[in-house]
């Protein structure tokens, strides 16, 4: 592997990977015992030097492919391919890949220089070098200066870039992560999510991350994995994932959304007509045939509220059920003439208190082209 500026990796810039997958998932299910399979012939390709997201809800089977990337589980069927090579009884050790956990799992009896030159210590690594690259490690995750330290005088925060930096030293070709910022409070979370991306981009390895945090999948992966029960149901980059999901369990688990059941009324040149209960007949821009019933969504964010009739397409009478501020933005949820609930959410651009009432008419509307047709 070719050394970068911290002699770890290949530094390269966030989404610069090549087209060559490091890792081949081919036809890949684990079961275990009778029951429904935890992973359910997955297939992916992973191109060296990407931050690869696994996301779903709990139970979804991330964890356990990641599991099975590290040698920690075995496939009941399918190949998995790492680096070119077959790991069919590759044991974890002999894997071109390292794991971070998300309970960390730092030894508390040793100094942090200890624990981040366990593994070279226990493969032979002789003594210089173990100096050297744990000394280079520490650097690239900003613990220099903390070696000496034991796990309990440092903060969470730090107790992470030692599992890290652990991972690192040993110059894996992947690193796995799972759910690595689920032990951190909500600040420290958000912070760490940069810091991670930019170590991505200073060591060059690709990064493959299990959450259910939408918002760190968003936020951090160059492209995303959503699985459902075992199925990986979509995989993009974050901004197609949530502008143009395929389906309607990504759609509601990617961010928010209004979601409402259609029908097809008509579809030619382009356009579609749907009839909405509750909404009644919208025409919208759509390349694709689509016959039948369909899900029909819209981002909250896509609508417009105002106090007199939109010069719009098509606009809707409503009333103000409820509202909740969460300081930047406020989250508004109304209900039309026709009984239809719908959520909108509008920035808080001016300072000083909100001018919304419970029970306050509204106007709302959105522009034709933010409909989301789903036909799973």
């Amino acid at each position: 592997m070719t050394r970068g500026r911290h002699g770890i990796g290949n530094g390269t810039d966030r989404g610069a990977a090549s087209a060559q997958p490091i890792i081949e998932i081919r036809g890949v299910t684990k079961r275990f015992g009778a029951g429904e399979p935890a992973v359910d012939s997955v297939d992916l390709e992973i191109p060296e030097g990407e931050l690869f997201a696994l996301l779903g809800p709990s139970g979804c089977g991330k964890t356990t492919l990641l599991r099975m990337l590290a040698g920690f589980e075995t496939p009941t069927a399918g190949a998995i391919r790492i680096d070119g090579s077959d790991v069919a009884g590759m044991p974890p050790n002999r894997r071109p890949v390292n794991m971070v956990f998300q309970s960390y799992a730092v030894f508390p009896h040793m100094s942090v220089s200890d624990n981040v030159a366990y593994g070279l210590r226990v493969t032979g690594v002789p003594a210089a070098e173990r100096r050297e690259r744990v000394r280079e490690a520490l650097g690239l995750v900003r613990l220099d200066g903390l070696g000496a330290r034991k796990p309990d005088q440092l903060s969470g925060g730090q107790r992470q870039r030692v599992a890290l930096a652990r991972a690192l030293v040993k110059r894996p070709r992947v690193l796995l992560l799972d759910e690595p910022l689920s032990a951190l409070d909500a600040k420290l979370r958000e912070a760490m999510r940069l810091e991670l991306v930019n170590l991505r981009i200073a060591v060059g390895i690709t990064f493959v991350f299990v959450t259910h945090d939408q918002d760190e999948a968003l936020s951090m992966a160059d492209r995303i994995a959503v699985m459902e029960r075992g199925r990986v149901r979509q995989v993009a980059e974050p901004a197609t994932l949530y502008e143009y999901p395929n389906c309607r369990f990504v759609a509601d688990f990617i961010g928010k959304v209004n979601l409402f059941e259609g029908t097809v009324r008509a579809a030619g040149s382009g356009e579609l007509t749907l009839e909405v209960p509750g909404l009644g007949a919208l025409r919208i821009p759509h390349a694709e045939p689509v016959r039948g019933a369909v899900g029909v969504a819209v981002r909250p964010e896509k609508v417009r509220l105002s106090h007199t009739r939109p010069d719009a397409q098509f606009s809707f009478e409503a009333t103000v059920e409820d509202f909740a501020y969460y300081g930047s933005e406020t989250h508004l949820f109304l209900v039309t003439d026709k009984g239809l609930r719908l959520a909108a959410t509008v920035p808080n651009s001016d300072r000083g208190p909100i001018r919304i009432e419970r029970g306050a008419p509204r106007f709302v509307s959105w522009r034709p082209g933010d409909t989301l047709v789903l036909t799973e």
